[in-house]
């Protein structure tokens, strides 16, 4: 773990982007697990994305590393041979240096573990998915291929709806027991625990647990005991729910025999049993307790309200079973039983018999409704979003609240404004149709399928219409668009409260409980109706309008005593100061608001005060230990809320911003990579927002100097934000900025001064002649022509740069950089050498101000000389 308190999984890769492995071009780290690591990789041959993984190979149970190493290449070709429709496809199989490396299929798409959390599935959907990843599963046994580490996780649901198997990295060829293996008649002790119990307490050392003899026999033992201290004391995460492998162990392998195909099932059931009902089907806090619970079968009732039939129930029921003998005879089998709905037959006969009384009865009865189906009551939620934002249909005229929206950003006269309404006219289309499709869902689970109660609904109705609230606020803050609205509106649409968090039951019971009392009930609906318009105002850019509204807001949430009222208000009131240039403040407010959401357990804010007190503790006010501190505590609040990932994306990007600072670059480079990559799977590809995280990765790339690295990123960014935000936006004209840096780092000097033209443009088109960005660019576009060697042609615009930053900046080391490189240039073209060493000597101080001592030393040097 760096100083900077990355957790250990943002450690750098083995190999960068550029690496050569075998013929493939690593692009980059996608992944990195008990067994090796996986890289998006390119293969120049056949002109394909590739994942290309690579296993690390150590000795141990009386097998050297070249031995584990021959056998993981055998069961690598094994796999290879391996294709079906519902496993991830192997290219090739090879080695580099002493590690076993398997190119593969690329999936564009997200684990079963996201799929199954990203959005409410019916069981049958759920059925579908595990169905299709079980055939691939029978696919593989058939070729005598045994997984050994199903689970969720290692389950692809492709964009394009195919379900793969995939991670076949702990494979073993059925007929092939390893030497060091007893014979499965044989009892076996000790019991290996899998690694990534080991590496759950920071070891990447198989854990050995001692065992009796008696724990293979078929009575069950009254415990599974260790000679390790602790090893199966460790704690799931939380009840039902245990990271790692063991969570989907059958009980031959807690016993230490071989793994088969049965064990497979066993998992499978298992992983399935989990998406189906929400929770695992064995109990247990802890290895030893779950182990145990294993082994005797001791499975949980099924939860209440369960949607699941019977009949899946049992069939699941047979793939527990503790002895493999017990289980299904195959993976077949088991697929055929779920696949075998009773219900289907039952409704193919009734249809039939319909049909055939209907026939006869023609002419006798005649058919009318004797009542509205309760399913129309629930047909609502088009009609309600619509008063905010109308769901479009299948072509036919613009809306009418598209069209008042459109022609109020067109008003403003911003060029970029076309291309702006149609970002958010994309965000705000998806987002309505996914809340009227919450709002019957939840009012069906209720009202017509009634395995909802009326306290869940309330909840869940309560959390939608705040939702709503949110919408219809910005949208009217839309319709009287300025151009600071739409200059900032892609964020505010972005900065929408998520949907999901209302299909979160436990969150939404457990944390922000609406008031019990009718009448402060009806007082915080409508403080929450202001609060609403007040948050829309700020998200599209008009922090000083709710900087002079929020204290009053403040105070009547107080009177009422409305613990997550307050919190949010003083969130809100922490952000506007931070946008107002006044961190002190925003500290304190922040803070408040971090401790009276503790106070009523509203974690989201909790998370998101801490998230936003890194970045001003430690990016703005250089307090680095203490926004470590408030790292941790942001990364904790966001294990127990179960994750959120756009503000996990914020974390690491504000992490990696402190940790440039620090001079941590690899570290800092390997956070905001996982932050573009959260990013790119919540909001998509080529979201506005995925650009400039692009463009954040891209300078702390330069840090390091792997300046073409950067560039890359920086092109993406400019197609990204161009696209989204219009050619003319100032967020372009940063990008522009950063891009014409690293061109003049690669003495790329003429295509630099395009970049920083380019940018220049929009800035004085936006914010006038003298607005502070100007600096930036002057200064590049004056680098450009001290790199080209025209110091005479460099004049001009460092001297522009620095009567800006002279009078608006307040950074030193940005005034040291222009008043050094205009006495270059004033020297180098013999037009005031005085002047030139005045400046210089004044850069000097500036980078001893901004604590730069080895820029200090070269205005230094640079004087000692002249």
């Amino acid at each position: 773990m760096s100083s900077g308190g990355i957790a250990p999984e943002l450690t750098p890769a083995a190999f960068g982007r550029g690496a050569i492995i075998g013929r493939y071009v690593v692009l980059g780290l996608i992944g990195r697990g008990g067994m090796g690591e996986v890289y998006g990789a390119y293969d120049p041959e056949l002109d394909r994305k590739i994942a290309l993984k690579l296993f690390r190979v150590k000795p141990g149970n009386g097998v050297s590393p070249a031995e584990g190493r021959q056998r993981l290449l055998r069961e690598a070709q094994a796999i290879a041979r391996l294709s079906h429709p519902n496993v991830v496809v192997v290219y090739d199989v090879g080695m580099f240096e002493d590690k076993v490396f398997i190119a593969m299929e690329f999936v564009d798409g997200n684990t079963a573990t996201y799929w199954q959390a990203a959005a409410e599935r019916t069981w049958k959907q759920t059925l579908e998915v595990f169905v299709a990843a079980g055939r691939g599963l029978a696919a593989a046994h058939e070729k005598g291929i045994v997984h050994r580490d199903f689970k969720p996780d290692n389950v692809m649901v492709g964009r394009d709806s195919q379900v793969r198997v995939m991670d076949f990295g702990l494979a073993r060829q059925a007929n092939e027991r390893p030497a060091n293996m007893p014979p499965t008649t044989t009892p076996a002790a000790p019991i290996p625990i899998h690694p990534s119990v080991a590496n759950m307490m920071g070891s990447e050392d198989t854990v050995v647990l001692q065992a009796s003899a008696a724990a293979v026999s078929e009575a069950v033992p009254e415990e599974i005991r260790s000679d390790v201290p602790g090893v199966l004391d460790i704690r799931i995460t939380r009840p039902g729910a245990m990271m790692g492998t063991p969570a989907y162990m059958a009980a031959e392998q807690f016993r230490g025999m071989p793994a088969d195909a049965r064990s497979d099932q066993f998992s499978f059931c298992v992983s399935l049993y989990e998406a189906l009902y929400g929770e695992r089907p064995f109990p247990g806090s802890r290895v030893s307790g779950l182990a145990n619970n294993v082994v005797r079968g001791d499975i949980r009732p099924p939860p209440a309200g369960s949607k699941v039939p019977a009949w899946v129930r049992r069939a699941l029921m047979r793939g527990l079973r503790p002895r493999p003998s017990d289980r299904w005879p195959s993976m077949k089998d088991l697929l055929d039983e779920l696949e075998r709905d009773p219900r289907v037959s039952r409704r193919r006969w009734m249809v039939g018999t319909v049909a055939v009384l209907l026939v006869a009865t023609a002419g006798i009865l005649a058919v009318r409704p004797m009542f509205v189906p309760r399913v129309q009551v629930c047909a609502g939620g088009p009609e309600m979003v619509g008063h905010a934002w109308e769901i479009p249909g299948d072509g036919g005229p613009e809306l009418a609240s598209h069209a008042r929206i459109r022609q109020a950003f067109l008003s403003t006269g911003k060029s970029y404004a076309p291309d702006v309404f149609a970002t958010v006219a994309r965000a705000f289309n998806s987002y309505a149709q996914r809340w009227a499709a919450m709002y019957k869902e939840n009012c069906e689970a209720t009202h017509v399928r009634g395995d909802q109660s009326a306290e869940v609904l309330d909840l869940r109705m309560s959390c939608l219409q705040e939702r709503l609230g949110g919408l219809r606020a910005l949208t009217e803050v839309f319709v009287n668009a300025t151009g600071e609205v739409v200059e900032n509106a892609v964020s505010a649409a972005n900065a929408l409260s998520s949907l999901d968090r209302c299909a979160d039951v436990p969150l939404l019971r457990a944390v922000v409980r609406p008031p019990e009392d009718p009448a402060m009930r009806d007082q915080v609906d409508r403080l929450r109706v202001r609060f609403a318009d007040l948050r829309a105002q700020f998200d599209a850019g008009q922090w000083k309008q709710t900087l002079g509204k929020v204290p009053q807001l403040v105070a009547e949430a107080e009177a009422l005593g409305y613990e997550p009222l307050i919190a949010e208000a003083l969130m809100l009131q922490g952000d506007a100061l931070i946008d107002a240039g006044d961190p002190s403040r925003a500290e304190k407010a922040l803070v408040t608001a971090f401790w009276r959401a503790d106070a009523s357990r509203h974690d989201e804010i909790r998370a998101e005060a801490a998230e936003k007190l890194v970045f001003i503790v430690g990016y703005q006010e250089g307090r680095f230990e203490e926004s470590d501190r408030w790292a941790t505590a942001a990364r904790s609040i966001l294990r127990r809320m179960g994750g959120h990932e756009l503000l996990q994306s914020w974390l690491l990007n504000d992490v990696g911003c402190v940790l440039h600072l620090r001079g941590h670059d690899e570290d800092a480079v390997q956070a905001l990579t996982t932050a573009l990559t959260n990013k790119q799977r919540v909001l998509g590809a080529e979201h506005p927002d995925v650009g400039l995280s692009q463009a954040n990765l891209a300078m702390a790339l330069k840090g390091l100097g792997r300046n073409q690295e950067a560039l890359s990123h920086l092109e993406r960014a400019t197609v990204m934000i161009e696209h989204g935000l219009g050619s003319s936006h100032p967020s372009l004209a940063t990008i522009l900025s950063n891009k014409g840096e690293v061109l003049n780092a690669l003495g790329l000097y003429r295509e630099a001064r395009r970049a920083f033209e380019r940018a220049r443009g929009i800035w004085e088109q936006e914010f006038g002649a003298d607005n502070l960005n100007l600096g930036f660019a002057l200064t590049g576009i004056g680098l450009s022509f001290l790199g080209e060697g025209n110091p005479a042609s460099a004049v001009a615009p460092l001297e522009r740069a620095y009567r800006v930053r002279s009078s608006l900046e307040t950074e030193p080391s940005r005034r040291a950089e222009t008043a050094f490189a205009l006495a270059r240039a004033l020297w180098d073209s013999s037009e005031d050498l005085p002047r030139a060493r005045r400046l210089a000597a004044k850069a000097q101080d500036d980078y001893l101000k901004s604590k730069n001592p080895a820029k200090a030393d070269e205005a230094r040097s640079w004087l000692q000389t002249r």
